[in-house]
């Protein structure tokens, strides 16, 4: 059975950061290969403008280019309303005819909010989730998410907890990742500071082609 990791956001714009995280997931859980799945609709950006999709595909196709072990799905783009998490991988193991093994790539941020997410309970008993912790941040209110979710840790290996009802897990990936936000890029280009060195050159040019972000 192929092990998959999801990464799913806006890439507003897509920058080094998210191929870092992918690498490095691929790295340590031994997966098979990454989808980047942008989301058409974000039901978590409370209105915020993002940029048009087919720009944020096109950035995605530039920064992941002949990475083959990178994939884009345009599972989320073709749907008219928001895009949720659990129905994105309910879709995603019907169509595989359930022979994949998925795990959702989750920052430590987004995790902390999941109990305000759509069909969140069935969200974290069914799916297999790897969290990217910075340095310097504490667990704890992860784990204590956790724990009253019904999630204990395995036996001789803190990184890696298992939930009750369906033996579903949660691994993390703790202190390896780089500081880079899509707001921080999409401010520095709008205030002429410098930016293009936080993104593959592919889309720093893509962006300066078609005047992204610009005020």
């Amino acid at each position: 059975m192929h092990k998959i990791g999801l990464l799913g956001g806006t890439f507003d714009p897509v920058h080094n950061g998210h191929l870092q995280l992918g690498e490095k997931v691929l790295e340590k859980f031994n997966l098979d290969k990454i989808v980047f799945i942008p989301a058409a609709h974000p039901p978590h950006k409370n209105g915020t403008v993002v940029v048009d999709v087919e720009h944020r595909l096109e950035m995605l196709r530039l920064a992941i280019g002949d990475m083959h072990r990178l994939e884009l799905s345009r599972i989320e783009v073709s749907r008219d309303t928001a895009s949720y998490t659990f129905d994105t991988i309910q879709q995603l193991s019907r169509d595989s005819g359930y022979r994949a093994h998925y795990h959702f790539i989750i920052g430590y941020d987004a995790l902390s909010e999941i109990e305000t997410w759509y069909r969140w309970k069935d969200l974290l008993s069914t799916t297999n989730f790897i969290v990217a912790v910075r340095s310097g941040f504490s667990l704890k209110q992860i784990l204590q998410l956790l724990e009253r979710n019904g999630f204990s840790p395995d036996k001789g290996n803190e990184e890696r907890w298992i939930g009750e009802q369906n033996c579903n897990e949660v691994l993390f990936l703790a202190g390896e990742i780089v500081d880079i936000s899509s707001t921080d890029i999409r401010f520095r280009i709008a205030s002429d500071k410098t930016w293009s060195d936080l993104v593959p050159s592919a889309v720093a040019d893509y962006i300066n082609l078609h005047r992204l972000y610009r005020s």
